[in-house]
């Protein structure tokens, strides 16, 4: 096993991937208690926060120098594949706070968001239009309402995007980190899907961020930035919905195990109908087939992002095609283990219809946009080198 130092002390370690996919496995069924709880509140349950955190889960992608474990996408991706399994929420705010971390910022920056708390959760926006920034005496003034700020009801950092004129002239884009103390949350998030996520409104009025918690758009972004900004986002997406259908399929086999007959059928028991061996087959290759291409995705970024290379505009968008093809299959594969289970699945005590109902949320975030991934393969493909997609 592969063990790195954490920090400034030698004698503690970061465990290798497939310990921290162990650890969000053994999680699972506890998860799994709580999801109702977490759906209903509209945030994780207490239970579930607690323990995701005491599993290292809010540190895990955190710079190694900051207490962290320094991970990257792929083992981001594994690990939420895990969580989503027994509450795709949980698993979602997992994802959204390790792309936050490993997503790069100075030295300083982050010492300022976990100097003191490496196990602090954050939250973001990406919307660089939500918001305005005034510059003023040693920093700016902040204004403006980011929606889908997954986590911000336990986030003590929010990590936002803003435009805005500095001095030297011309508009620009600021990334602000700012405490959720200074900002207010309208809670809206009401949805179908992923409701424990807690996706709420963040809201700042006239918010005075200091200098050192702005991080300024001048010039081209390093390769690092465009693969982690970009690819990145897309590919930590793909972990909790795998995690969802992965879940499904684990809800189905209990169901399966316990050989229920098939109405209006001669069959004795479930198990034994030609159409539940083949819709099951089919289920779970197309989830293989979704574990396969988002691992290759994964792979890729974190291969580029480790060797400090940039990913060129095919190899970019041939991963954001990975992603949509992992999503696509997923879909496929919750569809036939609804027939399996059949219409009971989808009573509000059955948990098949949540894992249904938030694949079919969040898989059809902006990020995750199928069609427009196939576009801009194709256009790489053939060499038109302007990307209509602006997360490839």
């Amino acid at each position: 096993m592969t063990m790195t130092a954490v920090g400034h002390d030698e004698t503690s370690a970061v465990p290798a991937r497939e310990e921290f996919v162990a650890r969000a496995a053994a999680l699972v069924p506890l998860l799994r208690q709580h999801a109702a709880e977490t759906e209903e509140r509209r945030r994780l349950s207490d239970v579930s926060l607690a323990v995701i955190t005491e599993a290292g889960f809010a540190r895990l992608c955190v710079p190694v120098e900051n207490g962290g474990y320094g991970q990257g996408i792929g083992t981001l991706a594994e690990v939420t594949a895990e969580l989503g399994r027994g509450c795709a929420s949980t698993a979602w705010v997992v994802g959204v706070n390790g792309q936050i971390a490993v997503t790069p910022k100075s030295p300083a920056l982050n010492s300022f968001l976990y100097g003191e708390r490496p196990d602090s959760w954050l939250c973001g926006s990406l919307n660089p239009t939500a918001g305005r920034v005034e510059p003023v005496d040693g920093g700016v003034r902040l204004t403006g309402r980011w929606g889908y700020a997954s986590g911000c009801t336990h986030a003590r950092w929010a990590m936002v995007l803003a435009t805005g004129t500095v001095e030297e002239g011309g508009p620009t884009v600021h990334g602000l980190a700012v405490p959720m103390s200074d900002l207010t949350i309208d809670e809206d998030w009401r949805v179908v899907g992923m409701r424990g996520s807690g996706s709420h409104t963040i809201v700042a009025s006239d918010v005075f961020v200091p200098a050192e918690r702005i991080i300024t758009s001048k010039g081209p972004r390093t390769a690092e930035q465009v693969i982690l900004s970009g690819i990145g986002g897309s590919a930590m997406m793909a972990g909790p919905l795998l995690g969802a259908t992965h879940g499904a399929l684990d809800i189905v086999h209990q169901t399966l195990a316990a050989k229920k007959k098939i109405v209006y059928s001669r069959y004795p028991s479930a198990p034994e109908a030609v159409v539940t061996q083949l819709w099951l087959a089919e289920a779970t290759q197309h989830l293989d087939t979704a574990r396969l291409h988002t691992r290759r995705a994964t792979d890729a970024i974190d291969g580029a992002v480790a060797s400090g290379s940039a990913m060129s505009l095919v190899e970019r968008a041939r991963a954001r095609m990975d992603v949509s093809t992992a999503v696509e299959n997923c879909r496929q594969a919750m569809s036939r283990l609804l027939d399996i289970h059949g219409a009971s699945g989808f009573a509000e005590a059955n948990p098949l219809q949540r894992a249904w109902r938030d694949l079919e949320a969040a898989g059809r975030h902006g990020f995750l946009n199928t069609q427009l991934a196939r576009e801009a393969y194709g256009r790489a493909l053939i060499g038109l080198h302007e990307p209509i997609a602006t997360n490839v």
